[in-house]
């Protein structure tokens, strides 16, 4: 949580997303993900990190790899870093968490690589962070191919693509969450 305005979490989902074929999937979590992602949350006093994905194995997998660190490695700053990941079995169970967590409403708010209309800028969205006009934003990512127009649907906003001109912006989700993040956070930083 940010020291002054709203608290901001991420919420990684792996289902409902698309496939290759624009069919809805469950994706599989990956250890890049978990870390790289964790350690960018911890850079960015974002809190939770949440892992969605209704496998139940999955979310176990996760809880090992925390285990793993916590009893294991004792003292490396990555544990920090994890101690911020939570798995969750859906999107509706990170919310409540967050509600719970923030003391009121979340305002969800979507990513995707599609161009769309109708999105918010990330200077928008800073601002009213800074600002605390919400108790709780939870930054929604997709893996796959993104995620679902049911997700997408469930979301007050759209943020808009990350879009350099060039024609493509297939990221890695850590890369796009990294990037994100700094786009609506790092702007409180005078450099």
């Amino acid at each position: 949580m940010m020291a002054s305005g709203t608290r901001v979490a991420v919420a990684l989902l792996h289902h409902p997303v698309y496939g290759r074929q624009q069919e809805v999937v469950t994706t599989s979590v990956t250890g890049s993900d978990i870390h790289d992602i964790a350690r960018i949350a911890r850079t960015y006093g974002v809190s939770p990190f949440y892992i969605v994905n209704p496998v139940t194995a999955q979310r176990e997998m996760v809880e090992a790899i925390k285990r793993h660190w916590f009893e294991e490695v004792v003292g490396h700053p990555r544990t920090e870093a994890l101690s911020l990941v939570l798995p969750v079995p859906s999107l509706a169970d990170a919310t409540a968490d967050l509600a719970r967590r923030a003391g009121g409403p979340v305002r969800l708010v979507a990513t995707s690589a599609r161009l769309r209309e109708g999105v918010t800028s990330y200077k928008d969205l800073a601002s009213r962070i800074m600002a605390a006009v919400y108790p709780a934003v939870l930054l929604l990512f997709g893996t796959g191919w993104g995620l679902t127009e049911e997700v997408i649907a469930q979301a007050e906003e759209r943020l808009e693509a990350i879009d350099m001109g060039t024609g493509f912006n297939h990221l890695p989700v850590r890369a796009a969450v990294a990037i994100i993040l700094d786009r609506l956070l790092g702007s409180r930083l005078s450099y």
